[in-house]
């Protein structure tokens, strides 16, 4: 696959996936915040994301975090008959928040884009 290099001018360069239609280019594994350790509040990284002259690689999908690694089957099991072939993914208690970004394979400045967020809550039990 193709990659396209993005100049930010707090991250650094960023170098990501362009689509297969070539419509849009994705940014993955973008850690945005540190866990200095277990169950500590994360810090908000704010700087380059790679200390070396080269660009930063985010054709990778970052770690996720713990959890069954069959978990997926009970997500599938919620939205019908899908098969999916088992992929191994990389996890990690302390390095799993990172973002994928993806934007118009076009764009030459990032102000002024519509943004989507999905964020997953999920309820504690007793309260």
């Amino acid at each position: 696959m193709a990659t396209r290099t993005l100049d930010h001018e707090i991250l650094g360069q960023i170098r990501g996936l362009v689509s297969e239609d070539e419509r849009t280019v994705q940014y993955r594994g973008i850690k945005f915040a540190d866990i200095p350790g277990r169950w500590q509040d994360p810090i908000l990284l704010s700087g380059p994301l790679s200390d070396k002259a080269e660009s930063f690689d985010a054709t990778k999908y970052g770690p996720s975090c713990t959890q069954n690694s069959n978990g997926w089957l009970f997500d599938l099991s919620l939205i019908g008959h899908v098969s999916l072939e088992p992929k191994k993914v990389e996890q990690s208690e302390l390095d799993c928040l990172n973002l994928v970004v993806t934007v118009p394979a076009g764009v030459k400045k990032l102000d002024g884009l519509p943004v989507m967020v999905w964020y997953v809550l999920r309820a504690s039990k007793g309260g």
